[in-house]
């Protein structure tokens, strides 16, 4: 069930309008991508090298990557299959990007704070008074501490307890009170060390539901309609099917091992793609494909649809326990920002370095086998190397 939107923001909803371009201030900007596809020569190096990865990794499924090399050009490939049943990965087909999908939330927020109808010390309770009401103990924690992942609110996963409900009733439908009374459950944390929790994202997109009187989904797949993005989208969290044509995704390996430490016992090999995405929603429940992705990095995961002052404070990167994070985006070091995602069924990675334009974007689907993917970029794009210890 959606909260009332609270009154002090519904006095705003008659004057909000969704942005729909760059903010008037002059707005951040990084290297564009290579527009020129890869020599025959060179996607031939790129073949082989995926080729080598897939024969160590006997049970990945598909493949889908995207590369743009600043002096070769750019290279998208699907390998493997999108189904079991042999169906062969095309590179057009969708596939669930989990995680990354903060990365769209997070831009939403800060386009609020870039046109003033919110800022970064806003708390709940000015946003969401219902919520701090119910939950007093986080009622001063503030966008900032929540796009930063500096907040003390645990992320819902760390219960088991939501997992355990989607492996149970594939097909249940979280609400976003269901999502965040199972991360409030948990002790807070030292909001000085911070810890990534979709929590966080999850009641980020309550406050753009709140702000806005739009549906989060509208909200943040605006966003991506912005960056020329059309094969994206959050979908409502009733809904299970992506638009065709669309890989299917499975447990893999490393999701039974996940799954078997719950107690839960799911073959590696079972089929979940109409298990409810509504487990990720603002945190975690958009599709895409590798290319659309592309555009996305370009934007420097959407800093660039960020007037300068706002972007700035994007990107002041602080450390929490899972590595350098500003609002919304990963700092990998030697230029690279980016994000990953997992959502049961699929992972995916965008990748962009702000100082050479480089990308790489990649789906698998199958949820633990991301670091195929990644493995093949550290090899044809050198300075990647090392940045995820392969």
């Amino acid at each position: 069930m959606r909260r009332p939107i609270p009154l002090a923001a519904a006095a705003l909803v008659l004057t909000l309008t969704l942005p729909t371009t760059a903010q008037e201030a002059e707005p951040w900007s990084g290297p564009a991508l290579a527009d020129t596809p890869m020599s025959e020569a060179d996607a031939a190096i790129i073949d082989q090298t995926v080729a080598d990865t897939i024969a160590q990794v006997p049970d990945l499924v598909g493949m889908w990557i995207g590369i743009w090399d600043p002096e070769k050009g750019y290279y998208l490939q699907a390998y493997g299959d999108a189904a079991r049943d042999g169906e062969p990965a095309a590179i057009d087909q969708h596939g669930r990007i989990g995680s990354v999908t903060k990365t769209f939330t997070i831009t939403a927020i800060l386009q609020q704070v870039a046109e003033g109808n919110l800022s970064l010390d806003s708390t709940i309770a000015d946003v969401l008074p219902d919520l701090a009401a119910e939950y007093p103990d986080i009622a001063d924690v503030t966008v900032e501490q929540l796009a930063g992942m500096h907040s003390p609110i645990q992320d819902y996963a760390n219960t088991g307890v939501t997992i355990t409900q989607v492996v149970e009733d594939p097909q249940h439908v979280f609400t976003p009170d269901e999502l965040i009374a199972a991360g409030t459950s948990l002790p807070l944390m030292d909001p000085e060390v911070g810890g990534y929790s979709t929590t966080n994202t999850i009641i980020l997109g309550e406050m753009l539901e709140a702000l806005t009187g739009v549906p989060v989904e509208e909200v943040v797949t605006d966003v991506a309609r912005q960056a020329g993005m059309t094969e994206t989208a959050l979908q409502a969290p009733e809904l299970t099917a992506m638009p065709d044509p669309a890989s299917r995704g499975y447990m893999g390996a490393s999701g039974a091992q996940q799954m078997a430490q719950l107690g839960l016992d799911i073959a590696p090999d079972a089929d979940v793609t109409d298990w409810t995405p509504s487990w990720g929603q603002a945190g975690g429940g958009m599709y895409s494909t590798v290319a659309d992705l592309g555009l996305w990095a370009e934007t420097g995961l959407g800093t660039s649809l960020l007037p300068a002052d706002v972007a700035a404070e994007r990107l002041d990167f602080q450390p929490i326990p899972e590595g350098s994070y500003g609002l919304g985006v990963f700092d990998f070091g030697n230029g690279w920002i980016g994000h990953s995602g997992q959502i049961i069924g699929w992972e995916s990675i965008v990748l962009y370095n702000r100082d050479t334009g480089a990308a790489f974007t990649a789906i698998v689907n199958d949820t633990g086998n991301l670091g195929a993917a990644e493995s093949v970029a550290f090899t044809v794009l050198p300075d990647l190397g090392g940045l995820f210890g392969l």
